[in-house]
């Protein structure tokens, strides 16, 4: 079962639930009728906020409207306690609506207003706030330094409320890495202790789920069962108290105690299914499912297993899809299904890639946003200290003038002003020195955040790579599996003749047929040729493979462009319906015979030949599947492969029928994670390394496409 930490808030970010929609309409609509018939703006301010958190577990944009509605009100009469309590509200929405990188940009502006108003334990909130967002995140060092700052503010505070949940979700930033579960333990304890001694029910019985969750890992079932048990006698019935029995129905099965552990299962599928909470209802039948396939009963369990499936699919539990598929792998094995075991496993695979590709996404995105926010803000203190220094330009101008034409009848006049204009200038000199080493600090800040972009970008990179390496290891299998089948039929055909000739030798002189002996012979030397033919066969797709993908460090070598330009064509092509069964285009190659061999590093252009291929074939499968429904009369998906010498350059293209580029975006195919193609599809590197390679080979990558007609990309490279 996936590991299941509930991140406690603060009771200020937590969410109204109330008991019917129509009870919360009702409210709302009188919190409305209130609101249009009061005229105290701050009192309106209040009203709003009230009206957008009576609307957020029903109508969360409606909810995001009042909000705004308050922060204008707000900003229009500078109420800023009002600001705070609004900016925070929009922020906990924006988080729910899956936009932590907005929601960040609000909490930091609560943050702002509650320290105006020196609002601490408004402050603790916040920074709890944004300590959760950058766990979700994925930024533990970041989640970890927000948590204690707001620790350190609670203990000063002695607010009881905020220290238990701090500790709670340290404990929880803490557990994501095996190597500090032991410290993880340490803090939930603390969470607990502080939970129980105000006698906060909801903090007790989640403090308890954690510390049950931590011993379920470290295998030590007794304090496990102990501590669920603890969380389950304070929220039974209620959608908290799935967790705690599945875990205690996978610990039951553990410990051989099926029946108990069945009744705990039943229990929180009872639950799930009442509350129609999808996520926990995906988690409980996993936990029964595994519970089921620990019986024995693998038929139950593949049902179970299924049913998850579905269900995780449809809320987009990655995590869960990935626990659901390798347990449906490793149960369809159990009953002798092999090749629903096989692609399970594949599956598996599939949604780790999607997962990890997400993950780096996420983190790209989160380090470009606090780039592009930390240059904002040293722009605008540049622009705030350059209207300062104009100010007091135009200041000093005045007294100029106003001193010559005062003359000598306002020489003390013109003396104090003097005096004042140069302390003036020593201030501002003294401010001007201090916005300097602010500036380079902020320069410095902006530097380190580009620094880490560009890392995770290497690392992008060398994750396109290894996909390409993927793709190329499904084609050669492929290619290499006809001659290696051919070689493995002829030599169970020859064991079986030469049985056949042995039982004609011991037959005695008279009986013996020399004539079938001879035919016999025959075809076992046709199917030895046979067998070293496609020996040889297989050892030259080994051998050809081997050269382009020999290891080089930067030295070109004389290449066979034709040959270099076919394999690839091929091992794409298996690679992609090695993948996909039901993938199908055609292809063809016009190549040309007095093509000359160029100096180049085959791995290299072997690469760009993938990627330029794999996206032909991808947009004949795109446009086939969108005319599946409308189908198009005569339209049948092809990529071509052509090469032409040119005299002093040789050209490789590659073409294809897809629906093509359109002329607002061909511009932008050759930069740097731009794609068209959806998430999970493409990284949008792989046409930016392609450039990059022919580049470096001092050729040039053209592209020529007519939208819903058909591109063509050509590599053209010196002779």
């Amino acid at each position: 079962m996936t590991t299941y930490i509930q991140l406690l808030f603060l009771v200020s970010l937590s969410i109204p639930l109330g008991s019917e929609s129509y009870a919360q309409s009702t409210k709302a609509d009188s919190l409305f009728y209130i609101t249009e018939k009061t005229n105290n703006d701050s009192v309106k301010v209040i009203h709003y906020l009230d009206l957008g958190l009576e609307l957020f577990s029903s109508d969360i944009n409606r909810a995001i409207s009042y909000f705004d509605e308050a922060i204008r009100l707000g900003n229009k009469i500078h109420y800023k306690k009002g600001l705070a309590d609004a900016y925070n509200a929009k922020g906990r929405a924006i988080a729910q609506q899956g936009d932590f990188l907005e929601s960040i940009v609000n909490f930091q502006e609560a943050l702002k207003y509650f320290h105006e108003i020196n609002d601490r334990t408004g402050e603790a909130n916040i920074l709890s706030n944004l300590g959760s967002i950058y766990y979700m995140l994925g930024n533990s060092t970041k989640a970890l330094e927000l948590h204690f700052e707001s620790l350190k503010i609670s203990e000063e505070l002695d607010n009881k409320l905020r220290i238990g949940t701090s500790f709670n979700n340290i404990g929880t930033v803490y557990l994501k890495n095996r190597s500090t579960i032991n410290d993880a333990l340490s803090f939930f304890k603390k969470s607990l202790e502080v939970f129980q001694s105000i006698q906060q029910e909801l903090g007790i019985a989640t403090a308890a789920m954690n510390i049950g969750e931590v011993y379920f890992l470290k295998l030590n079932y007794d304090s496990a069962i102990y501590f669920h048990e603890m969380a389950l006698d304070l929220c039974d019935e209620t959608i908290d108290a799935t967790f705690p029995l599945t875990q205690l129905g996978e610990i039951n099965s553990t410990l051989g105690n099926f029946q108990k552990a069945y009744d705990f299962h039943r229990r929180a599928l009872a639950i799930s299914e009442r509350l129609d909470a999808k996520f926990e209802l995906t988690q409980v039948l996993i936990g029964l499912a595994k519970t089921q396939k620990k019986r024995g009963n693998f038929n139950d369990a593949i049902i179970s297993f299924e049913r998850a499936k579905l269900l995780a699919k449809e809320i987009d539990a990655k995590d869960e899809l990935v626990d659901v598929y390798l347990n449906l792998a490793e149960t369809r094995a159990l009953v002798g299904d092999f090749m629903a075991a096989y692609e399970n496993e594949v599956n598996a695979k599939y949604v780790k890639e999607e997962i990890a590709k997400t993950s780096t996404a996420r983190m790209i995105e989160q380090l470009q946003y606090e780039f592009e926010l930390n240059k904002k803000e040293a722009e605008i203190a540049l622009l705030q200290k350059d209207t300062e220094l104009k100010n007091a330009a135009v200041f000093n101008q005045r007294i100029l003038i106003f001193a010559t034409l005062c003359g000598l009848f306002m020489f003390l006049v013109i003396s104090i002003s003097l005096y004042r204009n140069n302390l003036g200038k020593q201030k501002a000199n003294k401010l001007l020195q201090r916005q300097k080493e602010e500036i380079h600090a902020q320069r410095e800040n902006i530097e380190s955040a580009y620094d880490q972009l560009k890392s995770t970008q290497s690392q992008l990179i060398q994750s396109e790579k290894m996909a390409s390496m993927g793709e190329l290891a499904s084609g050669i299998a492929h290619e290499i599996q006809n001659p290696l089948n051919f070689v493995n039929n002829f030599s169970e055909v020859s064991r079986e003749l030469i049985e056949e000739v042995e039982e004609e030798r011991a037959k005695n002189q008279g009986a013996r047929d020399e004539e079938l002996v001879s035919e016999i012979l025959s075809d076992l030397k046709e199917n030895l040729s046979k067998i070293n033919h496609h020996g040889k066969r297989a050892g030259d797709i080994v051998k050809g493979m081997l050269e382009h993908s020999r290891s080089t460090i930067g030295e070109k070598v004389a290449t066979d462009l034709n040959a270099l330009a076919e394999s690839y064509l091929r091992l794409c092509y298996h690679g992609l319906r090695a993948k996909d069964k039901s993938f199908n285009v055609n292809f063809e190659l016009n190549l040309d015979s007095n093509l000359p061999e160029v100096e180049i590093i085959p791995q290299d252009i072997g690469r760009v030949l993938m990627n330029l291929i794999n996206n032909a074939f991808y947009a004949c499968a795109e446009r086939s599947q969108s005319t599946a429904s409308e189908p198009m009369e005569g339209y049948r998906p092809l990529v071509t492969i052509s090469t032409k010498n040119l005299g002093d350059r040789v050209q490789i293209a590659v073409k294809d029928n897809g629906s093509g580029i359109p002329d607002t975006i061909k511009g932008k195919i050759f930069q740097p994670f731009f794609t068209t193609k959806p998430t999970g599809k493409g990284t949008g590197l792989g046409l930016s390394l392609s450039y990059d390679i022919v580049k470096a080979h001092g050729g040039e990558l053209k592209v020529e496409s007519k939208e819903g007609i058909a591109s063509e990309f050509r590599i053209l490279l010196m002779i």
